[in-house]
């Protein structure tokens, strides 16, 4: 008869560290319907059409993006088929130009048009305000920093990439 092997020990997190991921996922499911509405009442976009129109306007080469990064980004929000068909509809609304890579004629390259940056900064306005009133308004610029401190490197550490640190502020709108 083979020997059984124990399964791995699995270390239960400490009271602290729970806590401070429940306060975080109940901060983020309280302010986030309060953002989508007001950037729907006020600014003209869904949140998913915003979240595409940022995320291209912060990109290592702001404006474009590979198709294929955008669907990294966005995957816990949309699949792939949910994802192509919101980029469709923003390139018939002209917010967007699809176009085949150069250095990859397999890879789409998205582009944020002249008019998809003029949406967006509009909207980054009714973001950026509606960001501060529901969440700025209530925590200090020292617990704004901790809370950055301490979340950053756990993205770096399971994604290996730099937090985005968007959205700019109105007077750093592009």
């Amino acid at each position: 008869m083979a020997d059984k092997i124990a399964p791995p020990a699995v270390q239960a997190i400490d009271r602290e560290r729970h806590h401070a991921w429940t306060s975080l996922v109940q901060v983020y499911q309280a302010v986030l319907p309060r953002l989508v509405a007001d950037l729907e009442a006020n600014g003209g976009l869904s949140s998913g059409v915003y979240s595409v129109l940022a995320h291209l306007d912060r990109s290592a080469t702001p404006g474009r993006m590979r198709f294929r990064e955008l669907q990294e980004r966005m995957r816990v929000r949309y699949s792939q088929p949910g994802l192509s068909r919101l980029v469709q509809r923003m390139e018939a609304d002209g917010l967007v130009e699809r176009r085949r890579d150069s250095t990859d004629g397999r890879g789409i390259l998205l582009i944020l048009t002249r008019s998809g940056r003029s949406q967006l900064r509009r909207s980054n306005v009714v973001f950026v305000r509606s960001l501060q009133e529901h969440f700025g308004a209530h925590v200090s610029a020292d617990e704004a920093q901790a809370i950055s401190r301490a979340l950053d490197p756990v993205l770096f550490r399971l994604d290996g990439s730099e937090p985005d640190h968007y959205p700019r502020t109105a007077d750093q709108s592009a």
